[in-house]
């Protein structure tokens, strides 16, 4: 973190003025919090006739244009690319040149030192938690987009993705709130099969309603031009699974892992899995799918889906999510697995040698739990956690194509009956069957080519 002071002394007769003081702001800053201060700040900024100070703030990009201001209401400000303080923009924070405003509203006949401290953070790769499946009252969920963003905020989040069946963001604002970061998304659901479509205000022209493939690929099309990241949702479903087949069309995605863990979630994991070894580069993602909560359920941000982003903008969450640098959790607080190999990350591609080790982290696994490392051969590492605890491993590779992690469990006592039931009201035939072991946790793979 890098701090700028700025100290101007303002005359009386500069009262009435506006006071440019420049200051540079480096590559790779992420946010950006100015405060300021000086003598009798408090002051009200009504006309009163008392000798006072009021002293108003605003700020200017490189380009010489308004940032925002609020006058002299807020004496804190924070500017960055997914939050910002009302009255200022939210953007990203640019190399160049900026400028505090000074607005000399009113001085003292002495006149006043105003100082100003500007933090500049720099962006920083780190894991971010969020959720990408989500539906608001904008189709048939029961938040609004603020009581979702405040809800996933309240829970640890730090991004959220907003999928309404067929309804696009156009028109709408979207919610602000410190420490979240919420992009637009949109659910194209059909009668064929669901697919999810990221980072676009308005991924398609016209309507989403049609009636045959050849019309599905002119929306898919338009989405992919129009820069939406594009994700099978629960291809596999019991209830409503892709019916298109997987050939000839666009997708960067496939959630495997929708909403709580169950059957259907394997056999998207086996599929995903299947493109893996046919050397396709198709990363997996996460998300709850969340409506609404019945009951006692919480079920925001089950599963949770970890990105590896360089900052909280919602281009860099999106870049992580696409490149495939995600590992996908069953909750927001629950084990994390993490591996590399040559210092190369989740997501990346390396030169296959002998000798490779893969290295594998995991935080927080639970007793009775199973670690696996899956490679185009399928299962080559195997480890049950006896106690709860932090674990690493250094595997060797063997075989070219990826590697991969997956952390799987089996339901025991109540949540054994608790899953049971669920199933029960969603799934009937499922539930008179066994419960087999379920994921916990996955990453994406390193390729290894």
């Amino acid at each position: 973190m890098e701090k700028i002071i700025l100290k101007r002394f303002v005359k009386k007769e500069q009262e009435k003025s506006y006071i440019h003081l420049p200051f540079t702001v480096p590559s790779g800053i992420e946010r950006m919090e100015i405060k300021y201060y000086y003598e009798g700040d408090e002051a009200s900024s009504l006309p009163t006739g008392e000798d006072k100070n009021v002293i108003d703030l605003a700020l200017l990009d490189p380009e010489g244009c308004d940032v925002g201001t609020r006058g002299n209401s807020v004496y804190q400000v924070v500017i960055s690319p997914s939050y910002s303080t009302e009255g200022y923009k939210t953007r990203r924070i640019d190399e160049g040149i900026w400028t505090v405003i000074l607005g000399a509203y009113m001085v003292k006949k002495i006149g006043v030192e105003v100082t100003f401290e500007i933090s500049l953070f720099e962006e920083e790769y780190r894991w971010l938690k969020g959720d990408t499946h989500l539906h608001t009252n904008n189709s048939d969920g029961k938040l609004t987009y603020f009581e979702l963003a405040k809800k996933a905020r309240k829970k640890g989040m730090d991004y959220i993705i907003i999928t309404d069946h067929n309804n696009n963001t156009q028109g709408f604002s979207m919610p602000k709130i410190n420490g979240l970061t919420v992009i637009r998304g949109l659910e194209l659901t059909s009668y064929f099969g669901h697919i999810n479509m990221f980072g676009c205000e308005k991924p398609y022209e016209n309507t989403y309603a049609f009636n045959n493939f050849d019309e599905f690929k002119v929306i898919n099309e338009q989405a992919k031009n129009n820069g939406a990241i594009q994700s099978l949702c629960h291809p596999l479903c019991s209830m409503c699974p892709w019916k298109m087949g997987f050939n000839d069309f666009h997708f960067d995605l496939v959630e495997i892992w929708n909403g709580p863990m169950r059957k259907d979630n394997l056999k998207a994991v086996e599929f995903w899995d299947s493109l893996l070894k046919e050397g396709k580069k198709i990363p997996m993602v996460g998300g709850s799918d969340y409506h609404r909560d019945y009951v006692v359920t919480d079920l925001i941000g089950e599963p949770t889906t970890r990105v590896y982003a360089k900052s909280q903008a919602p281009e860099d969450i999106l870049s992580a999510i696409k490149e495939g640098r995600s590992v996908v959790t069953k909750g927001v607080n629950t084990t994390m697995l993490d591996i590399s190999v040559d210092e190369r990350k989740i997501g990346d591609s390396v030169k296959f040698r002998e000798g490779q080790e893969v290295k594998v982290t995991v935080l927080d696994m639970k007793r009775g739990h199973t670690l696996y490392l899956v490679g185009k051969s399928g299962r080559f590492f195997e480890f049950s956690a006896k106690k709860r605890g932090n674990y690493k491993f250094i595997v060797p590779l063997t075989e070219t194509g990826y590697v991969r992690a997956e952390i799987m469990y089996s339901k025991h006592g109540l949540n054994k009956l608790i899953h049971k039931i669920i199933l029960l009201f969603m799934l009937p035939l499922e539930a008179k069957e066994k419960i087999p072991p379920f994921v916990y946790a996955i990453t994406n793979p390193i390729y290894l080519d």
